[in-house]
């Protein structure tokens, strides 16, 4: 996952990153709240416990658009993105 998003984001993501949000909400249904964070750091190099927090508040009281989420999954989607939430 770490390397498909290496390559989704070849020059890399920040918090400031507006995509940096809807890319939580993406992850999160694939990944446990550690996991995301470790996934987040290791791509990124954003503190886990940090990405773990804005992942939540992702999901809650800083919500992005859906149609930022829809955008960026089809602009993942185009750049190889094929996880899926198998449940």
């Amino acid at each position: 996952m770490v390397q498909q998003l290496r390559l989704v984001f070849p020059s890399g993501m920040d918090e400031s990153d507006d995509d940096y949000l809807p890319l939580l909400v993406i992850l999160d249904p694939l990944l446990s709240d550690e996991h995301l964070g470790v996934v987040v750091e290791a791509a990124f190099g954003i503190d886990r416990h940090l990405v773990r927090n804005q992942a939540a508040a992702a999901l809650s009281v800083k919500a992005p658009a859906p149609e930022a989420v829809e955008r960026l999954h089809t602009r993942m989607t185009a750049c190889g993105w094929s996880i899926v939430d198998d449940e």
